[in-house]
Order: structure tokens, then sequence, then C-alpha cells
């Protein structure tokens, strides 16, 4: 099980108005029929569709240009079923799709940090797959992130990371005890027992690992309480049998994640956990050659009108090819950097700054 929340705002989810209201997602177009402008069947206007007609799509640069974009198709089906029955005009009309979509994006984002107790203007943003850059920065400024980061190959990201993800077997072992009561004894064999089991099955695997890493945790909560949390637990507090460690680690994360603890109340144990990670060997990342902070000619790929709602028009934008970009390299917004499967929109006022290893670095302006 990964813990993964997904919110139906893809690129292909259907734009329609529904009782007077615009509604983006959950239903989707999938890549077959797609989006109208793939001209393979699709009729209802998505969000890649609204990208396209608000200039931030290139209609003859989709997939490095393997596919022509049909923008004519787009105005029209957006214009039909969402422009006049809503009575706007086309433009507003794909801004407003894009505003909802970058809405339900934030309200996940909000939702899967704030539950841990955590706040998204804490973190950096990264963003990939084919239309992560593309709303990033809309969902960074809606949260207030600072940072942006649009890794290399931001369409690949996903398979990437599978490939490299560490070899993990997780055991639980329910087990309902007071921590005051609880024999360290028997959570050390509990533990050993799933340990034992995790070791074989990592070592036997066909996939070679460098080594091997355990962690305990435990789930663990107030008598009298209904839900609990998880809390790590070094081997060290076992061999100590040091009870005060572990409630206080057990505090420490309940006021992280509800906003209080109460050291004076008794805690008991849930559940106990075990992973056993088998560490992979990771491949070098390459550095990229590096440059001066001006992009060489090479990079720029001409402007377009692109629209933009905090300027409340189309202004002329400068397009780059992000293979061309150099290490430190930077470009004020507004921009936009195309690549094969991807594009990466750069706001009015915001900055991209490229790192060593090619990696995109917006700085969000605080509005």
């Amino acid at each position: 099980m990964i813990d993964i929340q997904e919110v139906g705002t893809g690129g292909g989810s259907i734009a329609r108005v529904d009782m007077g209201a615009l509604h983006v997602g959950p239903e989707s177009a999938g890549a077959q029929p797609g989006p109208v402008c793939y001209v393979l069947g699709g009729a209802e206007p998505t969000i890649t569709d609204a990208n396209l007609i608000l200039g931030r799509l290139g209609v003859d640069r989709f997939l490095g240009g393997e596919i022509k974009l049909d923008i004519d198709g787009a105005r029209r089906a957006l214009e039909a079923r969402i422009a006049k029955p809503l009575g706007l005009d086309l433009v507003a009309a794909a801004d407003g799709i894009l505003r909802i979509a970058t809405t339900k994006m934030s309200h996940m984002v909000r939702w899967v940090t704030t539950e841990r107790g955590l706040d998204a203007a804490d973190f950096t943003l990264v963003a990939y797959g084919g239309a992560g850059p593309l709303h990033a920065a809309m969902v960074g400024r809606e949260l207030r992130i600072a940072k942006v980061v649009v890794p290399r190959a931001p369409g690949h990201f996903s398979a990437y990371g599978m490939l490299v993800a560490e070899l993990q077997r997780d055991f639980v072992k329910t087990w309902f005890t007071p921590l005051a009561d609880a024999s360290f004894a028997v959570m050390e064999e509990t533990y050993v027992a799933m340990e034992r089991r995790g070791r074989e099955a990592v070592q036997g695997s066909e996939v070679a690992v460098a080594g091997v890493v355990v962690q305990r945790a435990a789930d663990m909560r107030y008598v009298g309480q209904e839900h609990a949390v998880t809390v790590e637990l070094p081997v060290e507090l076992f061999a100590a049998e040091d009870r005060d460690g572990i409630k206080t680690r057990f505090d420490s994360v309940h006021a992280t994640r509800y906003g209080y603890s109460a050291r004076g109340e008794k805690a008991e144990l849930v559940s106990l956990r075990s992973a056993v990670t088998g560490v992979l060997r990771k491949p070098t990342f390459e550095p990229i050659a590096a440059g001066i902070a001006t992009p060489a000619a090479a990079a720029f790929r001409g402007t377009r009108a692109v629209y933009f709602a905090e300027l409340d028009r189309s202004v002329d934008t400068p397009t780059y090819d992000r293979a061309s970009l150099l290490a430190e390299n930077r470009i004020a917004g507004p921009a936009l950097i195309e690549e094969y499967a991807s594009t990466t929109v750069v706001h009015p006022g915001d900055v991209v700054t490229v790192d060593a290893f090619g990696d995109l670095v917006i700085e969000i302006l605080r509005r």
C-alpha cells in the first residue's frame, strides 16, 4: 500500500456546466478519445484544451512536435459547452477552468498536510507528470509555497522513482496493551520475529540489495481515544527499556498531528510495526554543463501570446527549449520552458533558476 492522494484534475479532466455552475472533473476524456484538440474523437472540453486556448501549450510543439493540436476545435467545443451557457467570453471560460482545477489541487495538498499537523507553506512543491509543471506555480501561489521544483524529464518522474525505490516489506501486529504494563521482552520478541521475516523476504528476492535497514514503530493513543498515531521508535529505547522515552515521543507526535498533547494522561499501544528495507544501489546523477545567468541564444524558441490572470490580459511570452538550458541560467517570468513531454509555466514576477543537475527551481512571488 502506498499513501497517495489523488485529485481528478488531470489534463484530460472534462469541464462541464451543471445547474448554471462550472465543474471540472472527475470525469476524464483519458487518452482515448482524449481532449478535443487531440482530434481523436473527443467532444468535451478539457483542461488541456483550456491550456491550449490560453497559449500555455504550443499548437505545433506537443510531444516534441509529433502531434499537431487543433486549437480551432478546442475553441469551438469550449465556446459551445462552457462560454455561451455561462455568458462568458472564451478566454474567461478557459481561465475559469484552470482556476477551478488549481483550487481542487490546492485543497488536496492542504488536506494531506493539515491532516498531519503540517503547513504546506513550510515545504517545497515538486511538480512532475506531463501536466504538473503547467499548474505548479498557480498551486504554489494558492498555498503560499515559496519554491517549486520541476525535476528533469517530469513526464517520466514516477517511472524513474519506481525503478530506484527501495525494496521494503512492512509488518504490523495488533497488540492492545497499556504502555505502563507493556513487556519489553514481548515487544522485542515480536519485533525480532517480524524483522526476521522481512530480512528473509528482502534478501531472498531477485533484486540485489546493498544493505538492509530496519525501522520500528508503534501505533499509540491516549487511553479512551479511538484514533491512534504512528510513532517511530529507535531500537535504543528497547535496549534501555525506556518507557518514558516512548511516551515522550508519542506526546510529541500527537501534538504535531492534533495541536495538543496530554503528558499527564496514560497511553496505550495499539499495534507494533516493523519496516525492513533493502537499500538499492542508486545511479549517479550527472550534472549538466554550466552556463551564466542569461540563457544561450540557442535555447530561445520565440514568443507567443499567453494569458495570465494576474495581468488580466495576454502578453508576448518568451519560450525556451529546456534541453538547451544550462546550469545557473535564470529566467524571469512570464516565460514558458518546453520539453518533449511537458511545459513549465513561469508566471509574471516569478524567477526560475536551472540547478547543477538540470532541475528547474521556481521562486514564487509573494503577493
